[in-house]
């Protein structure tokens, strides 16, 4: 069995897609307008920065722009498609031929569904890369970023240095949120100069492991300790303390933020993130929120489309107009909220993800469904 459109289906749909394209267009104009200008206050305030380089810095996040604002803009697409027809009395004709609501909301539907499907599995991707070589081209710009967090198969590997000197950190898991790490092996370095100027090259100056090391006030407290240092025999030691600018609060900000990592890498990250003993819930709410995506997006665009079947000839179109998008942004400001609960640890991640979009969507059908079906 296959489903296909027919010609005022399809006609419908190419106004969806008409109002969807004047959106976007609209909105990532001004949004990567007023990003540029922030580029050069924040980055350019710091660092000498052109106008090309800022401009290359938003465009690395228009994806992610996009993947933000397609929601309202599916939402006022639908508007804008349903208004029109109702305003050249389209609407009514198509009523009046004996075409059912929910025949003439199906382009609204499939085209929110698609959009919300691409968005998940391509789009964010894609988006998540760019927004990793962002952040990535922002710190450099800064000279930031010389603390970093990440997990493999192999463990959590940490970096913390200065101008003079780093030390790589791994370890093969943690406990306590990640203030204790087990079985730690420890490599510092210090950076060659050439003349008084800093070089990107780096000498080894000693390996040290061992058993457990304790995130204190200023320092590594470690213990059952083996230092190696080049031309000298290994030396055992019960303790040891490694200065580290790092803190129990700061140490997971230097973790990798959800938005840098892509759909697809996500079940793999957390599998990792819970092996190495660390708090996944961030990215479980991620990949929840990426797979309601669909679901929110159709109850956007159903939002946006019922507001406008009220035909014009009858009055009280801005009024309801006002409504969606009263109902639109609660349902953004809704999504906020339970995504904090579920990212917390507050709240299961399946539940604060699926249950906002899934309430409305089905609010919506069901008011559909009485107003068209009684």
């Amino acid at each position: 069995m296959t489903f296909t459109f027919s010609r005022i289906q399809r006609y419908i749909l190419r106004e969806c897609l008409t109002g969807l394209a004047l959106v976007l267009g609209v909105l990532l104009l001004a949004i990567l307008m007023i990003d540029v200008v922030e580029q050069l206050r924040t980055v350019g305030g710091d660092v000498k920065l052109s106008l090309a380089g800022a401009l290359r810095l938003s465009l690395m996040k228009l994806p992610q722009i996009v993947e933000q604002t397609l929601p309202f803009a599916i939402l006022v697409a639908s508007m804008l498609a349903f208004t029109r027809l109702n305003r050249r009395s389209e609407l009514s004709i198509i009523r009046a031929s004996g075409i059912s609501a929910w025949r003439f909301l199906a382009p609204v539907i499939v085209m929110a569904l698609v959009l919300g499907i691409l968005t998940t599995t391509v789009l964010n991707p894609f988006a998540a890369r760019l927004t990793e070589t962002f952040e990535l081209e922002r710190a450099r710009l800064l000279n930031e970023g010389r603390q970093t967090m990440t997990v493999s198969d192999t463990g959590v590997w940490l970096r913390q240095g200065d101008d003079t000197s780093q030390i790589v950190i791994h370890a093969k898991r943690v406990e306590d949120g990640g203030i204790v790490l087990i079985d730690v092996k420890l490599i510092e370095e210090e950076r060659l100069f050439a003349g008084s100027q800093p070089t990107n090259d780096y000498v080894f100056v000693r390996r040290i492991d061992a058993d457990r090391a304790y995130l204190r006030n200023g320092f590594w407290q470690l213990e059952n300790v083996v230092e190696n240092v080049p031309n000298l025999p290994p030396e055992r030691k019960p303790n040891l303390a490694i200065p580290t600018s790092l803190d129990a609060v700061t140490l997971l900000d230097k973790f990798a933020s959800p938005n840098t990592i892509g759909f697809w890498n996500l079940p793999r990250f957390v599998s990792q993130t819970r092996a190495a003993g660390l708090d996944a819930s961030r990215y479980t709410m991620r990949w929840n929120t990426l797979m309601a995506t669909p679901a929110l997006f159709v109850a956007m665009g159903l939002i946006g489309a019922i507001v406008c079947l009220r035909l014009s000839r009858l009055g009280g179109t801005s009024q309801l107009l006002a409504i969606g998008s009263l109902l639109a942004v609660g349902l953004y400001f809704f999504t906020q909220f339970s995504s904090s609960l579920g990212a917390t640890g507050a709240a299961p991640p399946v539940v604060a993800a699926w249950s906002p979009p899934l309430f409305v969507l089905f609010g919506t059908l069901t008011w559909l469904a009485y107003r068209e079906d009684g």
